[in-house]
């Protein structure tokens, strides 16, 4: 079983965001996060960075006539990330952002994998359900 979480908002340049690491950087670096909260998403960003690869984004490939990127998914096995990104939604969540937690066994054509997660690129049938 793979786990992706993905909420939506609107960024300083009026940009429809994805993502929850883009989540949380942009409240990170939000004037008006509280100095707490900002300390424990650096502390956050900081193990994230230290502790999970960050897989290249394939898009475009050979042979193919429309973009497609790939989306990243954790392993249900990676309990320790799991438990830090459960960190990061409740704090997230305190600045009113919605955080989804979808669930696949079928992701589709895998183009990155390690220990943690997993990127691939979406079957057309469920494109719509996890981006």
């Amino acid at each position: 079983m793979y786990i992706r979480f993905i909420t939506q908002f609107i960024n300083e340049k009026g940009q429809n965001k994805t993502g929850l690491f883009q989540a949380m950087g942009f409240i990170r670096d939000h004037p008006l996060t509280d100095d707490e909260d900002e300390s424990k998403l650096k502390d956050l960003t900081s193990w994230f960075e230290e502790n999970l690869d960050a897989p290249k984004w394939f898009a475009n490939p050979v042979g193919r006539r429309h973009e497609t990127k790939s989306l990243s998914w954790f392993k249900d096995t990676a309990k320790e990330h799991i438990l830090k990104v459960n960190e990061l939604i409740e704090i997230l969540e305190k600045y009113d952002l919605i955080i989804e937690r979808v669930t696949s066994k079928d992701l589709g054509h895998k183009v990155y994998e390690d220990e943690f997660q997993v990127s691939a690129e979406p079957l057309k049938s469920h494109r719509k359900r996890v981006i």
